[in-house]
Protein backbone atom coordinates (compact mmCIF):
# COMPACT_ATOMS: atom_id res chain seq x y z
CA UNK A 1 0.00 0.00 0.00
CA UNK A 2 0.93 3.48 -1.05
CA UNK A 3 1.54 5.95 1.44
CA UNK A 4 1.34 9.52 0.70
CA UNK A 5 2.49 12.30 2.59
CA UNK A 6 0.33 15.71 3.36
CA UNK A 7 1.54 17.80 0.81
CA UNK A 8 1.21 14.26 -1.88
CA UNK A 9 -2.49 14.66 -1.11
CA UNK A 10 -3.18 18.46 -0.80
CA UNK A 11 -1.38 18.51 -4.45
CA UNK A 12 -3.57 15.55 -6.00
CA UNK A 13 -6.98 17.01 -4.70
CA UNK A 14 -5.66 20.10 -6.42
CA UNK A 15 -5.26 18.46 -9.60
CA UNK A 16 -8.67 16.83 -9.19
CA UNK A 17 -10.52 19.59 -8.33
CA UNK A 18 -8.67 21.26 -11.49
CA UNK A 19 -9.73 18.72 -13.70
CA UNK A 20 -13.55 18.64 -12.30
CA UNK A 21 -13.10 22.56 -12.97
CA UNK A 22 -12.04 22.06 -16.17
CA UNK A 23 -14.23 19.13 -17.18
CA UNK A 24 -17.40 21.53 -15.84
CA UNK A 25 -15.91 24.63 -17.88
CA UNK A 26 -15.65 22.06 -20.97
CA UNK A 27 -19.19 20.52 -20.51
CA UNK A 28 -20.79 23.83 -20.61
CA UNK A 29 -18.88 25.03 -23.34
CA UNK A 30 -19.86 21.88 -25.01
CA UNK A 31 -23.35 22.18 -24.34
CA UNK A 32 -23.39 26.04 -25.31
CA UNK A 33 -21.73 24.47 -28.64
CA UNK A 34 -24.62 22.09 -29.19
CA UNK A 35 -27.00 24.67 -28.48
CA UNK A 36 -25.44 27.53 -30.81
CA UNK A 37 -25.59 24.72 -33.26
CA UNK A 38 -28.97 23.70 -32.95
CA UNK A 39 -30.25 27.09 -33.17
CA UNK A 40 -27.56 27.56 -36.23
CA UNK A 41 -29.28 24.79 -37.83
CA UNK A 42 -32.75 25.75 -36.87
CA UNK A 43 -31.82 29.51 -38.60
CA UNK A 44 -30.32 27.62 -41.40
CA UNK A 45 -33.15 25.85 -42.15
CA UNK A 46 -35.45 28.45 -42.12
CA UNK A 47 -32.85 30.28 -44.39
CA UNK A 48 -32.82 27.10 -46.57
CA UNK A 49 -37.43 27.44 -46.10
CA UNK A 50 -36.87 30.93 -46.97
CA UNK A 51 -34.26 30.83 -49.96
CA UNK A 52 -36.66 27.66 -51.44
CA UNK A 53 -39.96 30.55 -51.32
CA UNK A 54 -38.01 33.17 -52.76
CA UNK A 55 -37.18 31.41 -55.52
CA UNK A 56 -40.50 29.75 -55.80
CA UNK A 57 -41.46 33.09 -55.61
CA UNK A 58 -38.86 34.66 -57.71
CA UNK A 59 -40.11 31.93 -60.49
CA UNK A 60 -43.88 32.66 -60.53
CA UNK A 61 -42.98 36.72 -60.22
CA UNK A 62 -40.39 35.91 -63.83
CA UNK A 63 -43.67 34.04 -65.83
CA UNK A 64 -45.83 36.77 -64.26
CA UNK A 65 -43.59 39.10 -65.66
CA UNK A 66 -42.85 37.41 -69.24
CA UNK A 67 -47.08 37.20 -69.10
CA UNK A 68 -47.10 41.16 -68.38
CA UNK A 69 -44.44 41.67 -71.42
CA UNK A 70 -46.03 39.60 -73.42
CA UNK A 71 -49.52 41.44 -73.22
CA UNK A 72 -47.31 44.49 -72.80
CA UNK A 73 -46.20 44.37 -76.58
CA UNK A 74 -49.37 43.24 -77.64
CA UNK A 75 -50.96 46.70 -75.47
CA UNK A 76 -48.47 48.49 -77.53
CA UNK A 77 -49.21 47.06 -80.98
CA UNK A 78 -52.87 47.53 -80.70
CA UNK A 79 -51.98 51.18 -79.38
CA UNK A 80 -49.75 51.89 -82.76
CA UNK A 81 -53.03 50.59 -84.82
CA UNK A 82 -55.24 52.62 -83.25
CA UNK A 83 -52.89 55.64 -83.53
CA UNK A 84 -52.72 54.33 -87.39
CA UNK A 85 -56.36 53.90 -87.30
CA UNK A 86 -56.87 57.49 -85.97
CA UNK A 87 -54.54 59.18 -88.17
CA UNK A 88 -56.82 57.15 -91.36
CA UNK A 89 -59.74 59.04 -89.65
CA UNK A 90 -58.44 62.02 -89.26
CA UNK A 91 -57.48 62.02 -92.96
CA UNK A 92 -60.77 60.96 -94.10
CA UNK A 93 -62.24 63.10 -92.12
CA UNK A 94 -60.33 66.03 -93.64
CA UNK A 95 -61.05 64.45 -97.12
CA UNK A 96 -64.79 64.15 -96.66
CA UNK A 97 -64.94 67.97 -95.12
CA UNK A 98 -63.20 68.95 -97.84
CA UNK A 99 -65.47 67.29 -100.69
CA UNK A 100 -68.58 68.79 -98.63
CA UNK A 101 -67.19 72.17 -99.06
CA UNK A 102 -66.85 71.85 -102.69
CA UNK A 103 -69.84 69.75 -102.99
CA UNK A 104 -71.82 73.22 -101.12
CA UNK A 105 -69.95 75.28 -103.39
CA UNK A 106 -70.86 73.59 -106.22
CA UNK A 107 -74.63 73.34 -105.48
CA UNK A 108 -74.42 76.74 -104.60
CA UNK A 109 -72.95 77.38 -108.30
CA UNK A 110 -75.60 75.19 -109.55
CA UNK A 111 -78.97 76.71 -107.82
CA UNK A 112 -77.39 80.01 -108.65
CA UNK A 113 -77.43 79.40 -112.42
CA UNK A 114 -80.38 77.35 -112.13
CA UNK A 115 -82.29 81.05 -111.15
CA UNK A 116 -80.66 82.73 -113.81
CA UNK A 117 -81.79 80.18 -115.94
CA UNK A 118 -85.38 80.22 -114.17
CA UNK A 119 -85.11 84.05 -114.85
CA UNK A 120 -84.23 83.55 -118.46
CA UNK A 121 -86.84 81.04 -118.90
CA UNK A 122 -89.75 83.24 -117.48
CA UNK A 123 -88.25 86.93 -119.40
CA UNK A 124 -88.41 84.44 -122.71
CA UNK A 125 -91.70 82.69 -121.96
CA UNK A 126 -93.50 85.85 -121.46
CA UNK A 127 -91.87 87.50 -124.53
CA UNK A 128 -93.05 84.53 -126.71
CA UNK A 129 -96.41 84.90 -124.91
CA UNK A 130 -97.12 88.23 -125.87
CA UNK A 131 -95.74 87.64 -129.17
CA UNK A 132 -97.98 84.61 -130.11
CA UNK A 133 -100.98 86.92 -128.77
CA UNK A 134 -100.03 89.63 -130.80
CA UNK A 135 -100.14 87.20 -133.78
CA UNK A 136 -102.83 85.67 -132.87
CA UNK A 137 -104.70 89.05 -132.56
CA UNK A 138 -103.21 90.29 -135.72
CA UNK A 139 -103.70 86.95 -137.74
CA UNK A 140 -107.43 87.27 -136.86
CA UNK A 141 -107.20 90.89 -139.41
CA UNK A 142 -105.02 89.25 -142.11
CA UNK A 143 -105.99 87.72 -145.57
CA UNK A 144 -105.01 84.28 -144.61
CA UNK A 145 -105.07 83.82 -148.73
CA UNK A 146 -102.31 85.88 -149.24
CA UNK A 147 -98.38 84.55 -149.00
CA UNK A 148 -97.78 87.22 -146.40
CA UNK A 149 -100.50 86.63 -144.61
CA UNK A 150 -99.87 82.68 -144.35
CA UNK A 151 -96.30 83.19 -143.48
CA UNK A 152 -97.01 85.77 -140.67
CA UNK A 153 -99.56 83.41 -139.50
CA UNK A 154 -97.25 80.32 -139.79
CA UNK A 155 -99.66 79.04 -142.28
CA UNK A 156 -98.29 76.30 -144.42
CA UNK A 157 -100.52 75.91 -147.02
CA UNK A 158 -103.06 78.18 -148.87
CA UNK A 159 -107.12 77.53 -147.45
CA UNK A 160 -109.06 75.38 -149.44
CA UNK A 161 -112.25 77.25 -150.77
CA UNK A 162 -115.36 74.86 -150.50
CA UNK A 163 -116.51 73.05 -153.55
CA UNK A 164 -120.21 73.60 -154.71
CA UNK A 165 -122.29 70.57 -153.81
CA UNK A 166 -123.32 68.60 -157.27
CA UNK A 167 -126.84 68.10 -157.71
CA UNK A 168 -128.01 64.84 -159.62
CA UNK A 169 -128.83 64.35 -162.78
CA UNK A 170 -131.54 61.66 -162.03
CA UNK A 171 -133.62 63.69 -159.77
CA UNK A 172 -137.00 65.13 -161.82
CA UNK A 173 -137.40 68.42 -160.38
CA UNK A 174 -135.65 71.26 -162.36
CA UNK A 175 -135.89 73.75 -160.03
CA UNK A 176 -133.65 72.39 -157.37
CA UNK A 177 -130.63 73.69 -158.92
CA UNK A 178 -132.01 77.04 -158.69
CA UNK A 179 -131.91 76.75 -154.28
CA UNK A 180 -128.43 75.44 -154.64
CA UNK A 181 -127.07 78.13 -156.35
CA UNK A 182 -126.53 80.72 -153.37
CA UNK A 183 -124.67 77.59 -152.43
CA UNK A 184 -122.50 77.64 -154.81
CA UNK A 185 -121.68 81.43 -154.59
CA UNK A 186 -120.63 80.65 -150.68
CA UNK A 187 -116.66 81.02 -152.30
CA UNK A 188 -117.37 84.28 -152.81
CA UNK A 189 -119.16 85.49 -149.55
CA UNK A 190 -116.23 83.49 -147.44
CA UNK A 191 -113.31 85.69 -149.93
CA UNK A 192 -115.37 88.82 -149.26
CA UNK A 193 -114.93 87.69 -145.60
CA UNK A 194 -111.42 86.91 -145.74
CA UNK A 195 -110.70 90.58 -147.64
CA UNK A 196 -112.58 92.29 -144.66
CA UNK A 197 -109.91 92.13 -142.14
CA UNK A 198 -107.66 93.50 -144.58
CA UNK A 199 -109.16 96.46 -145.34
CA UNK A 200 -109.77 96.76 -141.47
CA UNK A 201 -105.89 96.09 -141.25
CA UNK A 202 -105.17 98.81 -143.95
Amino acid sequence: MLLLSNSDSLGFAGYIHSRRKQETQLSKQASFLDIKFRVTRDVLGEYQDQMVQSNTLMEKTKKELDTLTKDLSVAKTFIDKKKSDVASCKGDRKRLTDEIAASDSEKKHIQSEFVKEKSQWATEFESLKRQLELQSTLCKYIDKNSEEGRKLCHISEEPQKPKPKEIPAEKPKAEEPKAEEPKAEEPNAVESNAEQPKEHVE
